[in-house]
């Protein structure tokens, strides 16, 4: 990795505009056969019909520059790169390519539709090329997910001797938070520092949220507090940051900070705040940011009418959410997530199965109306609703859903994957769950362990520990729950010098401690195969003290194989 050069650069760097102002010249009449037409790209070219000015150009009218720009604008609204290309090679037959700010937007309209390849190549042919020329580029990288070449690019133009600007550092911040580049992010923070412009809000937003991003709040916080004049933009990021490394206390306290600061948040500070207060699970305070966006303004706003629907369903209250949701005149697919979610997350509080069972059916249902609204669902959606069909054991519906996945192109998605082997293994179907898991393009460690849970949970513990053997070639690494898959197929086989392997294997190679769901499993092993003593034993050796379900385990045994000495003692 490059590093930053040491450039002279006195002063402050500023971003210089994108965007120039166009001719006011008007439109003085239409000829054809290579005449011009002049168009005010602020007024008339904005009126024309843009298939009528696409007509003109097949056409072979011509234009001056100033023209394209309003046209290319209505390509990036229609996300159409194949009519940016129309327009694209009328420019070149007119000669107009000679204009570099004309072109570098057109660089910006393919990034922005999508298209990079076509992007690179305008670029490419620029006849010189600026530092907005290079931003451009740049940030098209960024915004189509492809980081690492955005971070060439930025070498590129460190190379051809171009300053970057405060923009452009921002935009190398954010492909170093996509790509986790701590090193290349303290470069250009040391470079900030250097020419005293990490006080700028641009440079120290995005330092902040780029250290956020990789983890380092303390960093992100100093950053924060090095800007001179913070914007709303500043505080919104050092909030977002705290929620995203676990300080929600701190969070709260800087929007307090921000507030005593007479700055007023916007709905994206809110939502931030609505969030830790959702993982606090402070409904008081919640309601405090419900009445203040009330009065700032924001009473119809939907995102922040999502967030308080689900701090709502958060804390439980789950009435009190159904009564938001249905008072809303608007909702979108996250809306509907959020209470499909919440009434599956329902089912794990409800005080009995009768009472969860109901929850579920209302998620099922809150699903199938949502699908009658029109909106088609995301992964979330499928993934919750995989959820409730496996607690509800609802094989059928399950089965459904499967078919929508595949019908909506998300079956590839790997939460969705996982969601389905989970549920093909809680509703019994061990044979579908592994043909879901084998067809995964891309497994994670959680699709790994729950295929080896599912394996295990069916009786099925040499597929078990075969695939626990395949996982690690795969070089993913187990966690303690995988190895609660591990030891319980140990258990159910009655693989006693197997289980003990993979027991010293679990402390020594993985060097994870073991909980008692691990000792559960080898007791369990030792009572099936009646070795109590050994199972007593491994009691006696825990760190910490057995809970009621270890008990329960071994005074199990001990009536089953007629040792009523050891069972008195255990009760």
């Amino acid at each position: 990795m490059a590093s930053l050069p040491s450039v002279a650069v006195s002063g402050t760097l500023k971003f210089e505009p994108e965007y120039r102002k166009h001719s006011t010249s008007f439109l003085a009449g239409e000829k054809r056969n290579h005449t011009t037409t002049q168009l005010d790209g602020s007024s008339e070219a904005r009126c024309l019909d843009f298939r009528e000015a696409l007509s003109m150009i097949r056409d072979g009218t011509r234009f001056e520059s100033s023209f394209y720009v309003p046209l290319l604008r209505e390509c990036i609204g229609k996300n159409s790169a194949p009519e940016a290309r129309i327009i694209h090679s009328h420019i070149v037959k007119t000669g107009a390519h000679e204009d570099l700010f004309l072109m570098t937007f057109l660089v910006n309209v393919y990034a922005k539709c999508g298209t990079m390849e076509d992007a690179r190549k305008v670029f490419d042919k620029l006849p010189r090329r600026n530092v907005v020329s290079w931003t451009a580029l740049m940030t098209g990288y960024v915004h189509n997910s492809e980081p690492e070449v955005a971070v060439q690019v930025f070498q590129e133009m460190l190379e051809m001797g171009s300053y970057p600007t405060n923009y452009t550092l921002g935009t190398v911040l954010s492909a170093c938070s996509s790509l986790y580049s701590v090193r290349l992010g303290k470069q250009i923070h040391g470079y900030s520092i250097k020419y005293q412009i990490d006080s700028d809000p641009s440079i120290g937003n995005s330092l902040c949220s780029f250290y956020s991003k990789c983890g380092s709040l303390e960093c992100a916080v100093k950053a924060f507090r090095r800007i001179g004049e913070k914007d709303v933009i500043s505080w919104t990021a050092a909030i977002s940051a705290c929620g995203d490394n676990g300080e929600t206390e701190m969070g709260l306290n800087i929007f307090t900070e921000m507030l005593n600061d007479g700055v007023d948040p916007n709905e994206f500070t809110l939502t931030s705040v609505l969030s830790l207060c959702c993982t606090m699970q402070d409904l008081g305070f919640g309601a405090q940011i419900h009445s203040l966006s009330i009065k700032l303004g924001y009473k119809s706003n939907l995102p922040i009418k999502n967030s308080i629907m689900y701090l709502y369903l958060k804390c439980g209250w789950i009435d009190d959410a159904q009564k938001l949701f249905d008072g809303m005149e608007t909702v979108n697919l996250v809306t509907w997530n959020a209470m499909i979610a919440g009434h599956a997350q329902m089912m794990d509080f409800a005080e009995d199965d009768l009472s969860a069972h109901r929850k579920g059916t209302e998620a099922l249902n809150m699903f199938l109306k949502m699908k009658r609204s029109g909106l088609k669902p995301d992964l979330f959606t499928f993934s919750s609703i995989l959820t409730v069909c496996s607690s509800l054991v609802a094989l059928e519906h399950g089965e459904q859903v499967h078919a929508q996945t595949i019908k909506t192109g998300f079956l590839s998605d790997v939460i969705v994957g996982t969601a389905l082997v989970n549920m093909y293994n809680k509703c019994g179907s061990i044979k579908r769950a592994s043909k879901a898991f084998v067809e995964m393009s891309t497994r994670t460690l959680i699709s790994w362990t729950t295929m080896i849970t599912g394996f295990a949970q069916h009786g099925r513990s040499q597929q078990a520990l075969q695939l626990f053997e395949d996982m690690r070639l795969a070089g993913v690494r187990p966690n303690k729950i995988t190895f609660v898959g591990v030891l319980s197929a140990c258990s159910h086989a009655g693989m006693v010098n197997e289980a003990m392997t993979y027991f010293e294997m679990m402390k020594t190679e993985y060097k994870i401690k073991p909980v008692m769901d691990h000792f559960a499993c080898l007791i369990d092993m030792f009572v099936r195969l009646g070795r109590l003593d050994e199972a007593f034993d491994l009691i006696k050796k825990m760190e910490f003290e057995p809970n009621e379900f270890i008990w329960s385990i071994l005074i199990a045994g001990c009536r089953s194989h007629g040792n009523l000495e050891l069972g008195f003692y255990a009760c």
